[in-house]
């Protein structure tokens, strides 16, 4: 995945082709979006992870996702991209929605008050990202909401 940074090389990989011009310093970074409040937190995330234990997290957001996955995946006008088996997939369900763009589905989770994003690739889907912090009650709420959506 390209930096975001270098709009040449973000611009090349969206339309499948070289990047053009000679190579740089910014087209050798890592690819994505970079927050640093998030490396800036870093210290005491692990400190809490290593009091929670690793097994119970994997499995806590193993759970949600397990519920949003299996949740989508019974919707009518609703196909999931992300497959269905944990050993598969991480904490993130990418879907689509028959007849509605990645973007208005986020944009109408958002007006719902459920926080979404689409993936930034040239093909573009609506993704869920239920994680430790969620609980099932939430995973239900969004799943209400793709639901409406839909139609």
């Amino acid at each position: 995945m390209p930096n975001f940074t270098e709009l040449e090389s973000y611009k090349a990989w969206a339309e499948d082709r070289p990047p053009s011009g000679p190579a740089n310093a910014a087209r050798m970074t890592p690819g994505g979006f970079h927050a640093f409040e998030h490396q800036w937190a870093m210290a005491a995330a692990f400190r809490m992870h290593r009091q929670m234990q690793r097994p119970r997290v994997a499995a806590r957001i193993t759970a949600m996702n397990d519920q949003l996955k299996q949740g989508l995946a019974r919707l009518p006008k609703v196909r999931m991209h992300t497959p269905s088996a944990p050993a598969l997939s991480a904490g993130l369900a990418a879907f689509e929605i028959d007849g509605v763009s990645p973007t208005d589905i986020v944009k109408q989770l958002l007006a719902r008050r459920i926080v979404a994003s689409t993936s930034p690739y040239a093909v573009s889907y609506a993704r869920l990202a239920p994680s430790l912090v969620n609980t099932p009650a939430e995973v239900d709420e969004a799943l209400r909401a793709v639901r409406e959506i839909a139609g």
